[in-house]
């Protein structure tokens, strides 16, 4: 699987296998996801392995959307931390970007292997309690994984096109050069 094909064919999962992703899987996974890019190469992410049904009922019930926590094999909560020794980086939160960026190549390099994925949003202060991440970091996502029962494909409709994503120069102004056929065309292949 390319890159391309792993970004267009990766879906949300909700609904796991019993099965266990095993620990070379996972750690694959991550040793592939930490290369994600970070500035100044910083790296200011860190990883929890969640597998305590526990805490994955009680990290649930901070997650509006997230129903489905007490019934996956595992989640990784990814963790922001600082940017060190280039202190502006935090002052604008680019600590919390990279590790967003760090979260979907976790995904994609799940999705590779096999491995279903999906993003939960959560109450961080209340995740960070549950899980004693220091005050000064935040848990940016809590990740639900595992083997998916099944995988429905995309369907056209399930992204706006292009020509309403992309100006040119300034918000607002259309990219001329769009060419909507040819957009379709290549991204069917």
């Amino acid at each position: 699987m390319n890159v391309g094909e792993a970004i267009v064919t990766r879906r949300s999962v909700r609904d796991y296998q019993e099965k266990p992703v095993p620990d070379e899987v996972l750690v694959d996974i991550l040793e592939t996801a930490k290369w994600a890019p970070s500035p100044v190469n910083s790296q200011p992410w860190r990883f929890i392995v969640i597998r305590d049904r526990e805490i994955l009922t009680r990290v649930m019930a901070h997650a509006k959307y997230g129903s489905h926590l007490s019934e996956v094999p595992m989640a990784i909560a990814v963790i922001a931390t600082d940017v060190e020794t280039f202190h502006w980086f935090n002052e604008i939160e680019e600590n919390k970007y990279a590790a967003a960026v760090v979260a979907t190549s976790i995904m994609l390099a799940a999705w590779e292997k096999g491995v279903g994925t999906g993003w939960v949003s959560v109450d961080r202060k209340e995740i960070n309690d549950i899980l004693d991440v220091p005050r000064e970091y935040t848990v940016v996502a809590v990740i639900a994984m595992g083997y998916p029962v099944r995988v429905e494909p995309h369907s056209d409709a399930d992204r706006r096109p292009l020509d309403m994503m992309v100006f040119s120069g300034k918000y607002g102004e259309r990219f001329p050069r769009i060419d909507e056929e040819w957009v379709e065309e290549h991204m069917k292949k």
